[in-house]
């Protein structure tokens, strides 16, 4: 549950709609054990035997999975002639030798630093 639907503050006053308080009980009323099992979804089922073996521990971040997918980056020298490509176009490395100021330069510099 992210809201019970009072403000946290210390006058816990209430707000608009209901929080997740409905909704919760809209989705315990709708589970099903044999397909709500997605651990990493917001509601699952949890097998009892999974409970006992946690000492009846019934923190929601004890059975939760949490899928993370890996990111891949490109190289910095990569980024740094797509952005070079991007504000001056095909300009040869002589005329960009010429340039004295702006995006360019500072883009130019900081080639030489990566390498």
């Amino acid at each position: 549950m992210a809201a019970d639907g009072y403000s946290l503050d210390d006058k816990r006053t209430k707000q608009e709609g209901y929080g997740d308080l409905q909704d919760i009980v809209v989705k315990y009323h709708a589970r099903n054990s044999e397909t709500d099992t997605d651990r990493t979804q917001k509601c699952f089922v949890v097998p009892r035997a999974d409970i006992e073996a946690e000492g009846y521990d019934l923190s929601f971040g004890r059975y939760r999975k949490h899928a993370s997918e890996e990111l891949v980056y490109e190289p910095p020298a990569v980024i740094l002639e797509k952005l070079l490509q991007a504000e001056v176009g095909d300009a040869s490395e002589e005329n960009l030798a010429t340039v004295r100021s702006g995006i360019v330069r500072e883009l130019l510099e900081l080639r030489v630093t990566i390498g």
